[in-house]
């Protein structure tokens, strides 16, 4: 299979699920509900927004601006001339040797382990897939669309669900009890191991609401649970805490994301035990309607509550961070990531900084 077969084929599959998302099939709708069933956490709205993400890594545009970035062994001719990779070098049009790649996907976040899946596919690779419990119902059905698209691709896709054998390289993505386990047994072979991280924002205190609003969908699109989601705020001295508290309290910001926290009962349990355990420990917190704000200098909290901790030096802000770095997955502040852009990674903007595509690349 060609690479212009393979780009094109994902072109195609971006394309059926733009149609999806905008006019939702009874087959479509019973994907989401089957995928919901599996894991409660898996809302629709938070599913149509990662789809939504996949479709836009999936424009032509997008793909081409990332590809363009290497020196990609299998860009044919065709490819260049339809004006996607303008800039590139045509090469052959095959890795020399495409091999096995086994690929672990976390299940915390809808199709979390989608750019994996891309990236190996892309370069020319086969894919061993160990899908999560709590994810596998979308990522099938990406898989299931693509081979009709693109038959061939039967070929290069391989779901297990036991013990993985016969890889040549891994990609692994897990909680930090998993990634103990997974450095050690896969340890001889080429590999990306990726644990949790947590992202923080830091607030000056001019941000305006169109700045807070955005801020709220970092800390919450997907319920907080993810690597990019800001768990951890650096506030000012000085700065007025009511400010965060209401863009939990009023409803007419944002009511979709809100309602989502509001009305879904897993989230809500957390929030209320989190509440009680608060006012057991006596423990200072700031309620803001749909979570709780504590004053602590932890960067993972419990679901449902934002760690926040004064400074009056931004540079020792940053010295502090650079310290945490490799606990840290992303910046959000006017001078870094852009409040509401949290959730909204480029094609380049890798996971934990390491580059997927040079490393499959360089297989």
């Amino acid at each position: 299979m060609t690479f212009q077969n393979r780009l094109s084929a994902f072109v195609t599959l971006g394309q059926f699920l733009n149609a999806q998302l905008r006019s939702e099939t009874a087959e479509f709708t019973d994907v989401l509900t089957r995928a919901n069933h599996e894991n409660a956490w898996f809302t629709h709205d938070n599913m149509r927004y990662a789809l939504q993400g996949v479709v836009s890594d999936l424009e032509e545009t997008n793909l081409g601006k990332w590809l363009v970035h290497y020196d990609f062994p299998v860009i044919a001719n065709a490819v260049k001339q339809s004006g996607l990779l303008r800039h590139a070098v045509p090469r052959n049009d095959a890795v020399a040797k495409p091999k096995t790649v086994a690929v672990i996907m976390a299940g915390n976040l809808p199709l979390v382990g989608f750019r994996d899946f891309l990236a190996v596919l892309i370069s020319g690779h086969k894919l061993l897939c160990k899908l999560s419990s709590k994810d596998s119902i979308l990522q099938r059905y990406l898989a299931e669309k693509l081979i009709e698209i693109e038959p061939e691709f039967a070929n290069y896709i391989c779901f297990e669900q036991h013990v993985i054998k016969g890889f040549d390289a891994v990609i692994a993505t897990g909680g930090n009890h998993a990634v103990e386990h997974f450095q050690t047994y896969f340890s001889k072979y080429p590999h990306i191991i990726r644990g949790h991280r947590n992202s923080v924002a830091i607030l000056d205190g001019t941000e305006n609401t169109d700045d807070l609003e955005g801020l709220f969908e970092d800390m919450f699109r997907y319920f907080g649970l993810g690597c990019r989601n800001v768990t951890k705020l650096f506030v000012p001295d000085d700065y007025d805490i009511q400010m965060l508290v209401d863009i939990g309290v009023r409803a007419e910001n944002f009511p979709p994301l809100r309602d989502t926290l509001q009305y879904h009962h897993v989230y809500q349990n957390n929030y209320q035990y989190q509440t009680v355990v608060s006012a057991l420990c006596a423990r200072q917190t700031i309620d803001a309607g749909v979570f709780l704000l504590v004053e602590n200098s932890a960067l993972t909290p419990p679901i449902s509550v934002v760690h926040y901790e004064r400074y009056s030096d931004l540079s020792d802000v940053r010295k502090q961070l650079e310290l945490q770095k490799n606990h840290i997955q992303c910046i959000v502040s006017k001078n870094d990531i852009a409040f509401g852009n949290a959730q909204k990674p480029g094609l380049l903007d890798y996971a934990d900084g390491v580059d997927t595509m040079s490393f499959l690349l360089d297989l």
